[in-house]
């Protein structure tokens, strides 16, 4: 009981780190993905249905019908999922190493910054928080001599599996493990049921690749769809996540600046081979510490795949893995508490580097009080980054300065020319502005880039409509239709054109369609309420 009670800090400093921030408003992610879209939930989309299952769009369509659209719950679900993993860390470190070395990995896992992306973002957390606690769980009763909790065991690496496709290599794990504290040969049979689900999941998956990459390109998450180089990918990731472990300092939502003068690519490759270097010879000599090592690989795991369908680094991608330098760390500690010339200097640095680690938690969960304070930060640290721009030129509109908002945007364009968002954001600004005839050819210029972007023909529908162009008006809703049919909004738009043209049939017809698509619709409601009194 004392030693359980030994965990109960670390929880306590999660609290104490992430409960003062649990009223952070919806950032990002958040805003399209559960604000906008929660008025069309159902229980097989917030799965993914039929295309794939993904449990964390449960989770979240349970939180929603429960607490309503607030930030707190959603984030609230985060944190607990956070200290579980503290305690699920404890647990199994416990296992294999000693109690000091296991509440020291515990305790840097708990304060390490690197956390905040899959806490405090509450999209970082509908995969990461959420998948490590069901392989952590699975990995703590694996080949467990209760039956019920080895099927248990089986069971959780598949949660893990359909709360995000990055868990799949956290099978290596499995059998890592057995090579350095088990027995490959006498337990391969325990290993098999792991294998089996993870080629089943892959076997589906890997049809969606290439879905994935147009995906991706569609929306504009990278210029192209394609490839990395891995001889620049994998030292750069590597590197660059060591590097956040050991000093947290750079951090922000995002990683793209990776130009570096000659002497710290050579430092960088350098690093990079000592890791995997050090990594394969702990495991050769079955060391605990090369086990800790190739665990971060197999978290980083799908993204550190040349394919484009991750950043080359994130932080939350690291959440998993960073447990293992947790964990290398508190061994480390461990010797050295173990020195009697060397001990309380041991102590005194855990605590200094527990309250630095600490602090910047705090002050990085600051970072994510708003979507303004995320965005300045943001563009602080990733100044050459087209995305930081384009959201700094949200930031300025938001209140009211145009002409910095036209600044952003340029900036971004300048970045990449290929940036569609950054014409279309620029033409909403010019339509702020009520500034018509300058927006128009900006919309064109991002449909030219991207053709599906629905929005750009939506604002240009808009623009038609103020200038009473209805033909022109209708012409373009029907274009964005074609390409987001389920867009209530956009049929509430046609609506009005319709009704504005005094074709009053068409407008029933196309408000009534709005409200099969999301009944609660307030402005389809007025509509229909107009259109039954004329």
């Amino acid at each position: 009981m004392k030693s359980f009670r030994m965990v109960g800090i670390p929880i306590i400093l999660v609290l104490f780190l992430y409960i003062p921030f649990l009223g952070n408003a919806f950032v990002s992610d958040d805003i399209g993905g559960i604000v906008q879209s929660s008025s069309t939930w159902t229980i097989a989309s917030s799965m993914g249905l039929p295309k794939v299952i993904h449990l964390g769009g449960l989770v979240l369509y349970g939180i929603s019908h429960t607490f309503g659209i607030v930030p707190w719950p959603f984030r609230l679900v985060n944190i607990l999922f956070h200290s579980a993993n503290v305690i699920m860390v404890w647990l199994f470190v416990r296992k294999h190493s000693k109690p000091a070395t296991a509440f020291v990995a515990c305790l840097l896992f708990a304060v390490h910054p690197l956390a905040i992306e899959s806490v405090t973002w509450i999209s970082g957390g509908i995969a990461y928080a959420y998948y490590a606690f069901f392989f952590l769980v699975s990995l703590y009763w694996y080949r467990n001599t209760v039956f019920v909790k080895q099927l248990c065991s089986v069971l959780f690496f598949a949660l893990a599996l359909l709360f995000s496709e990055k868990a799949v290599p956290l099978v290596c794990v499995y059998i890592l493990y057995e090579w350095v504290f088990g027995d490959v040969k006498q337990h391969w049979k325990h290993l098999v049921p792991y294998v089996v689900i993870c080629s089943a999941f892959v076997f589906f998956y890997v049809f969606r690749i290439g879905e994935r990459l147009v995906d991706l390109e569609a929306y504009g998450y990278y210029s192209t769809a394609g490839y990395y180089n891995p001889l620049i990918q994998i030292p750069v990731a590597i590197s660059s996540y060591l590097e956040l472990f050991v000093w947290p300092q750079r951090l922000t939502l995002y990683h793209s600046s990776f130009r570096y003068p000659p002497w710290e690519w050579g430092v960088r490759i350098m690093v990079t081979l000592g890791f995997f270097c050090a990594s394969a010879y702990g495991i050769w000599k079955k060391r605990p510490f090369g086990f800790w090592l190739l665990w971060v690989i197999c978290g980083l795991g799908v993204t550190l795949l040349p394919l484009k369908v991750a950043w080359i680094v994130a932080e939350r991608y690291v959440y998993v893995g960073y447990i293992g330098l947790c964990v290398v760390s508190a061994m480390l500690f461990d010797t050295l508490l173990n020195s009697k010339r060397l001990n309380v200097l041991a102590v005194c640095g855990l605590v200094v580097c527990c309250v630095a680690l600490g602090t910047r938690t705090i002050v990085r969960n600051n970072d994510w009080r708003t979507e303004d304070s995320l965005w300045i930060s943001t563009a602080i640290v990733s100044s050459n980054n087209e995305l930081s721009w384009n959201n700094m030129g949200d930031v300025f509109a938001r209140h009211g300065e145009f002409d910095k908002s036209i600044g952003a945007f340029q900036r971004a364009i300048e970045i990449n020319p290929k940036y569609a968002d950054a014409y279309h954001n620029l033409g909403n600004t010019y339509v702020m502005m009520e500034a018509y005839d300058r927006a128009i050819p900006y919309f064109e210029k991002a449909l030219s880039i991207r053709p599906n972007l629905w929005q750009s023909y939506q604002e240009l529908g808009r623009i038609a409509y103020v200038k009473k162009e209805f033909d022109k008006a209708v012409e373009y809703f029907e274009q964005a239709i074609a390409i987001r049919p389920n867009e209530a909004l956009l049929w509430t738009n046609v609506c009005q054109v319709y009704r504005a043209s005094g074709e009053t049939e068409k407008a029933r017809q196309a408000v009534k369609h709005a409200l099969s698509i999301d009944p609660q619709n307030q402005q389809a409601r007025a509509l229909e309420k107009l259109l039954k009194e004329q």
